[in-house]
């Protein structure tokens, strides 16, 4: 009796500590959430900016704004971290010849983990995989880098 009250105890303190991670809060540091899109609508927005079909899994995709600040977060869902992180791999390829709109492409470390930085169309772009889930996120040049850090800090802790 004893070893199943010390097995529930043990279950139920870590359910407890569970922490569900809101990958898209409504503030995020100074930006306020404008719009979000998931479902269908996200996966339709995705296609459309390729011009072509190039995803068929759920998606999310949440616009951001400080004054006259943009920050879009594109976030797909994998059934396994692998799967994720190959098609990161496939995307960056993909973006990283010369023929593409980004230019400057490379991967560089934030918080030990592998974030591949690009430029283009006025804004920094940053494309990482973490938890099943594969990551572009558009933010300012300037303050790419340090929104970069403070985000994984948030998603990853």
């Amino acid at each position: 009796m004893k070893k199943y009250i010390l097995h529930f105890t043990l279950l139920i303190f870590v359910i407890g500590c569970t922490k569900e991670i809101n990958y898209l809060p409504e503030n995020l540091f100074d930006y306020k959430l404008v719009k979000k899109l998931d479902g269908e609508e996200a996966k339709n927005f995705v296609n459309k900016l390729h011009f072509n079909d190039v995803t068929d899994l759920q998606n999310e995709i949440a616009f951001y704004q400080k004054e006259n600040k943009n920050i879009t977060i594109y976030i797909t869902h994998y059934s396994s971290q692998e799967e994720a992180l190959k098609d990161e791999i496939k995307m960056t390829d993909k973006i990283s010849p010369e023929n593409s709109v980004f230019i400057a492409g490379k991967y560089f470390q934030v918080n030990n983990k592998n974030v591949y930085e690009c430029f283009g169309m006025g804004q920094a772009h940053y494309v990482f995989s973490s938890n099943g889930k594969l990551f572009w996120i558009s933010v300012d040049s300037v303050t790419g880098r340090d929104f970069m850090k403070t985000y994984l800090e948030l998603i990853e802790s």
